[in-house]
């Protein structure tokens, strides 16, 4: 039986693509109401268009997998008609197949370290001198005996890369790949929930992950190609031109930015004449009433539904659902199992210059420092090193103490190498740095004085402009990981924006849990018509991810 009121908790890309494909394919007497406490619809996507520039500022999430593109993505994109819109990173462009990882200075500690290229394949390993070490590590796990743990249920990302590979792979490269997806420690994440095709491997390898990864890659492949067919996608569908710039492509956004996305949609959707968008006012409290569900907003309105899809954060959905009926009868304490990283990012945006601000690339990732994560986010003075006067300048060498610097930086990504045609003589050149996660917040001096607790589960945004001190304390940190030939240029513009809470960190044991949690939800007094999706779920953290998920409940026609 069709739904007859649909309810959908949060207007983020989960939100806004359930909404869509459920419209689309759920009868026309079937009213659909999202609700979303924010006066605005997509979540952490925001994008801000730049004057003579292609590519857009990214508060949040900056870019799609290319080839790797999900087909749930590339459908979602051909719905919208929104092919004619995208801007695609080549595999051939600099962007398209350069990355750097930050290598430390151990000869001279607080001096500058490299920005290492990522060996595009494991044959160029041997070309680099600080990825060559790794060669042997990486080619003994052929050869390693297995050494599961008896009773094996899961393990860090970190535990499984040390006990096959090396703790050094771990931490230099690995953490360092975790740092840029999802702002978590590498020691702390489950590598069932983040990254299982490597628990496949191990298995389908008979305890060796190089020599199972193949097969583990073509089952994943079977089962994505059951899953379309499971949802009414055809397997023979013909090739489209889309597919082929995908094919060819590392990375794509769109024409003014991801933002376009969920714009698009909340356009489609306020088209429809079933479908009905509440913004600025959130969900207070879900009661279960004669099988139905009474649900109170914010401002005292009710909703009464048949069913019920949440794309909250969990532990958001566990403050609104703690006190109900429901809940006191059916619990779900598995909502507060994993924490939610903060994550702040600093967009900047440089004059054009004759000479590049920063190497060819899409930009370098930090790993988790060898003496571990400080204490602070801001590094306490030193004495200083004449190495470091292109850096700093030599006024400020003068006073024998290197100034200030951010000690919490995660990443920065080159967005203006996005465009493959951008020239950095005539345009803006656009940097974003990504900090926080699990190193200590950046506090600026203008930040007004906090009244929410650290310790809140809620996710929230905020944004804000840098005094001067700060900034400059900024592009100095920004100058001595690119070992700058000069003290970098101020800024046209710039914007710290803070997310609290914005991606699960999903702790070892979590996919089992939340497994749990959802047969629990479909088996007691919730029932299978009310429905968890994204916000920590277990799907992952990606926005290809949480299209997916939201697509695929949306058409999936086996469920109640």
């Amino acid at each position: 039986m069709a739904p007859r009121h649909l309810v959908i908790f949060g207007g983020g890309i989960s939100g806004l693509t359930t909404a869509f494909y459920c419209a689309k394919s759920l009868p026309k007497s079937t009213r659909i109401t999202l609700v979303e406490k924010s006066h605005r619809l997509g979540g952490w996507i925001r994008s801000l268009p730049i004057a003579n520039s292609k590519i857009a500022l990214e508060a949040g999430p900056r870019t799609f997998r290319g080839m790797s593109a999900p087909y749930s993505l590339v459908r979602l994109i051909e719905d919208l008609n929104l092919q004619d819109h995208i801007i695609a990173t080549p595999f051939g462009s600099p962007a398209g197949h350069m990355r750097y990882i930050y290598f430390e200075n151990e000869q001279e500690p607080g001096m500058p370290g490299e920005l290492a290229l990522v060996p595009p394949t494991p044959f160029h390993a041997p070309f680099s001198p600080h990825f060559r070490g790794m060669i042997w590590p990486a080619l003994e796990e052929f050869w390693k005996g297995p050494n599961q743990p008896k009773d094996y249920d899961d393990e860090s990302i970190d535990s499984i890369i040390s006990r096959r590979f090396s703790p050094e792979i771990a931490r230099q490269v690995v953490s360092a790949v975790i740092h840029g997806i999802y702002a978590a420690d590498s020691r702390e994440l489950s590598v069932k929930s983040a990254l299982p095709i490597l628990t496949h491997a191990e298995r389908e390898g008979n305890g060796r992950i190089l020599a199972g990864i193949w097969p583990a890659l073509a089952k994943r492949k079977q089962m994505l190609m059951v899953k379309r067919e499971q949802e009414g996608d055809s397997a023979n569908r013909k090739t489209t031109q889309l597919d082929n710039l995908l094919a060819n492509s590392a990375t794509f956004t769109f024409a003014g930015g991801l933002e376009m996305v969920p714009r698009t949609l909340e356009a489609r959707l306020s088209d429809m004449g079933n479908v009905e968008l509440l913004k600025g006012n959130g969900v207070a409290s879900v009661e279960k009433e004669n099988g139905d569900f009474k649900i109170k907003l914010e401002d005292d309105s009710i909703l009464n539904a048949s069913h019920v899809v949440s794309t909250l954060p969990l532990p958001t959905l566990h403050n609104i659902i703690s006190s109900s009926s429901a809940y006191k009868t059916t619990p779900l304490p598995q909502l507060l199992t994993n924490p939610h990283t903060t994550v702040q990012v600093l967009n900047l945006v440089f004059p054009p210059s004759p000479t590049p601000l920063h190497p060819p690339g899409f930009g370098f990732l930090v790993p988790r420092p060898r003496t571990d994560y400080p204490s602070t986010a801001i590094a306490p003075p030193r004495p200083t090193h004449r190495g470091m006067a292109s850096i700093l300048g030599e006024s400020v060498l003068a006073t024998g103490q290197t100034p200030p610097l951010l000690q919490n930086v995660l990443g920065t990504a080159f967005d203006s190498g996005i465009d493959a045609t951008h020239d950095h003589r005539t345009q803006p050149t656009i940097m974003t740095m990504m900090l926080g996660g699990p190193f200590p917040l950046f506090q600026p001096s203008s930040s007004p004085s906090s009244t929410s607790s650290s310790a809140s589960t809620e996710s929230s945004t905020s944004s804000q402009q840098l005094s001067p001190p700060d900034l400059e304390m900024v592009l100095r940190t920004l100058g001595f990981y690119l070992n700058a030939e000069a003290p970098l240029p101020q800024p046209t513009f710039h914007a710290l924006h803070t997310h609290r809470n914005c991606i699960p960190t999903y702790k070892p044991g979590s996919s089992r849990i939340l497994y749990e949690m959802k047969r629990t939800v479909s088996e007691g007094a919730w029932g299978p018509r009310f429905k968890i999706i994204g916000g920590g779920a277990g799907h992952g953290v990606g926005l290809a991810d949480n299209i997916t998920l939201a697509r695929s409940v949306a058409l999936r026609r086996d469920e109640d």
